[in-house]
Order: structure tokens, then C-alpha cells, then sequence
């Protein structure tokens, strides 16, 4: 969350339980946010918090003026998708879409708020700051700001980038193709195999991947399977860094290891590292997960 110019600190949780609907009593060390526009409030009646989210998702915009030409405070719109997307996360998936749609379809016709939505998804939705990734809305945004005609192609330029790393690797389609530099100096592809298939996109030096991948090498099951030829392992850098062989010489022989140019310009390597599961059909089950489910997702994989 943004917490420059009016947020020395806020209490978003407490924000967010007040337009639930939520009495939060007295709560403590709480600063007052000015917000863009009064936050509409779950009726009481509706029964659990399924219901109070499909209705804040539905009319949250409600009171605020989309048709304005001028812009708006950045960080107070940042703050009001904040608690849009806690709505979201509770909502019915469809109806999420559905309404977002039509929300960007009233933005598309103002490419100042257009654009500035579109940060403010990137903040909350997409981003290494957002407490959750809803990549099917901000798609809905990266689409209206790119076919806008009225918003400058330098402006579109990292935007571009997202799109396609998002829809090259949305869950269930095809794990996109590749060419790496492996660890012998030679070129190598890699396509979708009939074989289950970790990708790790990763940094040899981060201190965290090092101890993981040490409990990776220990794995009973994983070394076992990955000896019998039943799954895949690929370690892949997808920036490049001098001497970056020499960090990888002591991997085991059965991974494959190598160096990945502009690999992040096909696949959506948000965190580090950017784990993928790609099943025997050659469609990715899942993505940027821990490593913990990343193993679970690949063993479940294995027919024997």
C-alpha cells in the first residue's frame, strides 16, 4: 500500500471492515484518510460477507465523478482500490468481472482516469506491493488503456510488456517456447514436453533460493522421480549476470540450468523466484506459487 503524502499510516483494515458494514468500535491509532469520494457501505441486512462484497463491487464507483477530464490524487485513488479489490477478493468471481468491465468500458471514454486506474490496479492487483494478484481484472484495464488511441505509445510501452507475459501464461494455456544459453555454452530450446515440468526463473545469489534449493536436492520423492525420468526441473536466469555458470556448477546434473535473455518479455516473472508448473499436456497448471505448492503441483502430476 502507498503510504506517501496523506498516509503517514493507515488503518485500510479498519476502512475496509466500515464499508462491510462492520462495527469496529474503538479502534486505535486510526488517521483519518481524505478519500476521493464517500465509500458506499454494505447494507446490514445482506447475510455473511459473499453478499456484502458482491454489492461493494457492484456500486463502490457509485458517488465518484468518472466523467471528469481532470485528475485526481493519485494516492487517494490508490487507497480507494485498495478496498475496491478486499471487495473483489471476497466477491463472486464473475460478478467481479462483469462489473470491472463495465467500469473500464466508462474509463475508456477518459484516458486521464483511464491511465490512472491503471496504476492504481498495478498497485493493488498486479504488483510486487499488492497483497493478492487478480490478473483477469487488471487484463481488463492493460486492454482499454492499450487500445486507446488518446493515451501516448511511451506511456504504453511497459503496459505492452505485461499484457503479453500475462496472456502468454494464463493458467491452462500452453506454456510459451523458449532458447537458453545452458550451463555448457551451447543453445537449447525448451517446448512443452510430454513430461511434467518445473520452471524456476530465479537468482543464483539470493541467499533464500540457495537454502530452498538445497531442500529441494534432499527431496526423496522429487530426486526419485526426477531419476526414473518422470519429471522435469529447469533453473533458468532470466537476467544475466557474469560469472553466472560458476554459481550454478554445483546443481544437480539432472536439472537443467541456463541463462534466458529477455525471457521475461514471454513469461510473467513478477517475483523471484518465478516458479511454473507445466503439466504432461503441456499447459501450465500454476505460477509464481511458494515453492512449497510449486512440488505439490508437480508430484500430482506423476502417473505411475
Amino acid at each position: 500500500m502507498n503510504k506517501k503524502k496523506i498516509y503517514k499510516k493507515i488503518a485500510a483494515s479498519f476502512i475496509c471492515l466500515s464499508v462491510f458494514g462492520i462495527d469496529c468500535g474503538n479502534a486505535q491509532n486510526v488517521i483519518e484518510v481524505a478519500p476521493l469520494f464517500e465509500y458506499p457501505v454494505a447494507p446490514e441486512e445482506l447475510p455473511d460477507m459473499y453478499e456484502k462484497s458482491n454489492y461493494l463491487v457492484e456500486h463502490f464507483w457509485d458517488k465518484m465523478d468518472l466523467k471528469s477530464k481532470q485528475a485526481v490524487d493519485q494516492n487517494a485513488l490508490n487507497h480507494a482500490f485498495h478496498v475496491y479489490s478486499v471487495a473483489m477478493r471476497f466477491a463472486d468471481r464473475n460478478k467481479c468481472v462483469v462489473s470491472n468491465q463495465k467500469l473500464v468500458n466508462t474509463l475508456s471514454k477518459n484516458p486521464t482516469l483511464l491511465l490512472q486506474f491503471t496504476k492504481a490496479a498495478e498497485e493493488n492487483i498486479y504488483g510486487m506491493r499488492a497483497d493478492f494478484w487478480i490478473d483477469e481484472i487488471y487484463i481488463q484495464y492493460l486492454k482499454a488503456l492499450l487500445s486507446s488511441k488518446k493515451v501516448s505509445p511511451s506511456r504504453k510501452q511497459r503496459y505492452e510488456k505485461q499484457l503479453v507475459a500475462l496472456e502468454n501464461t494464463s493458467e491452462n494455456s500452453i506454456a510459451p517456447k523458449f532458447s537458453f544459453e545452458n550451463r555448457n555454452g551451447s543453445t537449447t530450446n525448451y517446448f512443452p514436453m510430454s513430461t511434467p515440468t518445473m520452471i524456476i526463473f530465479g537468482n543464483p545469489w539470493d541467499t533464500d533460493w540457495r537454502m530452498a534449493r538445497l531442500g529441494m536436492e534432499s527431496d526423496l520423492s522429487l530426486v526419485s522421480y526426477l531419476d526414473k525420468g518422470k519429471i522435469n526441473i529447469l533453473f533458468i536466469l532470466p537476467e544475466f549476470r557474469e560469472n553466472w555458470q560458476a554459481q550454478v556448477n554445483n546443481y544437480s546434473d539432472k536439472w537443467i540450468v541456463g541463462f534466458a535473455e529477455n525471457v521475461d518479455n514471454i513469461y510473467d516473472i513478477r517475483v523471484s523466484p518465478a516458479i511454473y508448473v507445466i503439466g504432461s499436456d503441456g499447459k501450465i497448471i500454476s505460477k509464481n506459487t511458494s515453492l512449497q505448492t510449486a512440488v505439490h503441483n508437480l508430484l500430482q502430476q506423476i502417473k505411475e
